[in-house]
């Protein structure tokens, strides 16, 4: 992978949890994070918010819940961990997610 479009995955990550971070309940689904990704002026699609949820989920930055909403169609919501707090706040680091300031 190139260096710019892994600095560009590992900023989107970092957003992904930042977005998590500011719901009251740590809590947010996939829709209005990808919504959210792209008002910031990043390019992304669905499959590149899953991706990095997936990618979070292993690191112990959040837990899925996926829901059925149909054939081949699915619902997910993220939960932000204590860990995945950390990792927005540069307490921690994470492979794949950059280190940035909370705005």
């Amino acid at each position: 992978m190139n260096a710019v479009r892994q600095v560009l995955i590992e900023d989107r990550r970092w957003y992904v949890l930042d977005a998590i971070a500011q719901m009251a309940d740590r809590r947010l689904n996939e829709e209005i994070i990808l919504v959210g990704i792209r008002d910031s002026g990043r390019p992304a699609q669905v499959n590149d918010i899953r991706e990095d949820l997936e990618h979070l989920e292993r690191e112990g930055c959040v837990t899925l819940e996926r829901y059925i909403r149909g054939p081949g169609r699915q619902y997910w919501i993220a939960t932000l961990t204590a860990e995945g707090l950390q990792a927005r706040d540069n307490l921690r680091t994470v492979p794949g997610v950059a280190s940035r300031k909370p705005l």
